[in-house]
């Protein structure tokens, strides 16, 4: 969890709810990778084995042959090397016997070939005859090679001469071999269709356990990453109240709302210079007066519970596009956005009226409350935010100097 929130706090300049989409598709590719490699390797491993065990028997059919039958496929020739053949004359009883003996077995072709890729025996007789020089598999056979390879067939005949559909064999070549030489090959067609559906099955299940594990994990690290995102985005909006907001009353802190006095300022400028309407803006410089006293009698907190009060009160007396902020100690200063010298006197005033006649509970104790205000607004001479402000700030000087409780 550590590890987490250290990974996700070295990029806090994210939107937490974006990398949270980021890792819901990177999981979601990486599932989809993962599983489909995985298949596939489930898919080959089950396959060789399948493919391998087919060998095997085949190997051992075609040795059981070789010794049982071997005089009725071979001849020796008047120099005494050996080679395939079938004589008619053997024919008949190899096709019998081959036929007899294969038939328990998944067995569905054999074919017999001479060491010049010719077939001198199959269960097929039509192709009793036939050449094979570039079959690249019989030559491996003929080289002293086992090949086996599982091919589709659409339909094949098999030991009884009944069509087959769709049947999944596994070819193998396995070469004959007399005196130490190789002087020929069996071909053995071995049906493995149902196993090959058996170990599709097994390769899906494999899969599908596969697939659970991965949502399994990823959805316990979503989880994880989704505590994370969410404390990250109460980290951040604290941070972002701490730069924004001020800690104590909850209005603008002082560069925040110089911040947005300038912003208004300037569009002020702007929609003047371009002759448009409403391109007034208005600043209020507002302050408790006798702060200190409060202080001094009832204590800070009870100043720091005031301060609280009266900054809900001002800022309930504004627009919704208007902005208060904590300027400095006891002293606010409000943003009137598109307000004319006379709105924003009346702004003033209603501020001041507010505060005077409606005490404030503090600690159980009522306080009667007056302020001071100096109000300025934008004028056409006007280049820059800080002759506005100390415009304002004179004039709350001027209204406490005179005595207090006014609006300058």
């Amino acid at each position: 969890m550590t590890q987490l929130r250290t990974i996700f706090h070295a990029d806090a300049r994210r939107d937490p709810d974006s990398l949270l989409r980021l890792f819901v598709v990177v999981a979601l590719v990486s599932i989809i990778l993962i599983t489909s490699l995985a298949g596939y390797a489930f898919y080959l491993v089950l396959q060789k084995n399948l493919i391998d065990s087919a060998e095997d028997d085949a190997v051992k059919v075609s040795m059981a042959l070789s010794e049982d039958e071997r005089a009725r496929f071979t001849v020796v020739r008047s120099d005494g090397t050996v080679a395939v053949e079938v004589l008619p004359e053997n024919f008949f009883v190899l096709d019998r016997d081959l036929r007899t003996f294969l038939a328990p077995f998944d067995i569905v072709k054999i074919k017999i070939y001479s060491s010049d890729y010719r077939i001198v025996y199959s269960t097929e007789k039509k192709l009793i005859g036939e050449v094979n020089r570039g079959n690249m598999r019989l030559a491996r056979a003929l080289a002293g090679a086992f090949d086996s390879k599982l091919e589709r067939k659409d339909e094949v005949k098999d030991l009884a001469d009944e069509l087959k559909f769709n049947v999944d064999v596994v070819e193998t070549y396995i070469p004959i071999r007399a005196r130490g030489k190789v002087i020929g090959s069996f071909e053995v067609y071995i049906d493995v269709t149902k196993y090959h559906r058996q170990t599709m099955n097994a390769a899906l299940l494999s899969l599908a356990a596969l697939c659970g594990i991965l949502f399994s994990v990823f959805g316990i690290s979503f989880v994880l990453i989704r505590k994370g995102t969410n404390e990250l985005k109460e980290t951040q909006e604290t941070l972002r109240k701490q730069t924004l907001i001020d800690g104590l009353t909850g209005t603008f802190n002082k560069s925040q709302i110089e911040l947005i006095g300038r912003r208004e300022f300037a569009r002020a400028l702007r929609r003047r210079e371009k002759g448009l309407a409403d391109s007034e803006v208005g600043f209020i410089m507002i302050d408790i007066d006798h702060f200190k006293q409060v202080n001094d009698r009832y204590g800070h907190l009870a100043g720091d519970h005031l301060l609280q009060l009266f900054a809900e009160r001002v800022g309930a007396s504004l627009r919704s596009y208007d902005s208060v902020g904590r300027f400095g100690g006891e002293e606010f200063l409000v943003v009137l956005p598109g307000s004319d010298r006379e709105q924003t006197l009346s702004v003033a005033h209603k501020i001041w009226t507010l505060i005077r006649e409606e005490p404030f509970l503090v600690d159980g104790q009522t306080l009667r409350v007056t302020t001071s205000a100096g109000v300025a607004n934008v004028q056409h001479n006007d280049d820059d935010l800080l002759q506005v402000l100390k415009r304002a700030d004179l004039n709350l000087y001027q209204a406490k100097s005179g005595g207090r409780d006014r609006v300058i």
